[in-house]
């Protein structure tokens, strides 16, 4: 049976709307490891709106060198959909270092993203933060060693990464234990996604603050 003009008229828009999405979505991403750096009146922000990826590392140490004497307090915001594992260990380490000296707060705003590799570094702010609109995603680690970032082949080798992943950024961190053990359960075999309501709703202990 043909399609009716009205049919047709929703497909086209249907396909336009979801084109702008993508082109909307991969724009917020586009910032080629680009680190950000303001001045608030008591923290230095540091803003990251792109994947997980050399050089973050690199330019949060940089802004770390500039801005610590003249600061007591970071704020890391940030909006990524993942990325590299070894990249992303690298920066928790700096993070870990820079809350010796600082008290380091992680933010996710409205609409933003914190997904895959994000995670485990928004869990290591003393002081975390994020709005109730922001979007997370977990998914259970199994295609790589989380710790070394090489690819793995059989399915002992993905469970004992996906294992060595969890104990190291989620066990160790201020995670409700309760609900990672509920997470591990819904993960498997696809990704997992919450609004920040929805985290502290179910009183996961990834946010402690929301807005």
């Amino acid at each position: 049976m043909p399609l009716k003009a009205n049919q047709i008229a929703l497909i086209v828009l249907s396909t336009v709307a979801v084109f702008l999405y993508w082109q909307n979505y991969e724009e917020t991403f586009k910032n080629e490891g680009r680190l950000q750096v303001s001045k608030q009146e008591d923290a230095v922000v540091l803003t990251w709106q792109t994947d997980i990826d050399i050089p973050m590392a690199k330019r949060f140490e940089e802004a770390f060198n500039v801005w610590s004497d003249k600061t007591d307090k970071f704020v890391i915001k940030l909006n990524s959909r993942g990325g590299a594992l070894r990249e992303g260990r690298l920066v928790i380490e700096l993070i870990e270092q820079m809350k010796k000296t600082h008290l380091i707060e992680t933010n996710v705003e409205s609409g933003a993203f914190c997904l895959s590799m994000c995670v485990p570094i928004y869990l290591r702010g003393e002081r975390r933060v994020a709005a109730s609109d922001s979007l997370w995603m977990f998914h259970q680690p199994t295609a790589y060693d989380f710790i070394t970032g090489d690819k793995v082949s059989t399915n002992e080798d993905r469970l004992i990464a996906g294992q060595r992943f969890v104990e190291k950024y989620f066990v160790s961190s201020e995670m409700n234990q309760e609900w990672l053990k509920r997470l591990k359960q819904q993960w498997i075999g696809k990704d997992v996604w919450y609004s920040g309501q929805q985290l502290v709703g179910e009183n996961s202990n990834v946010i402690q603050r929301i807005y």
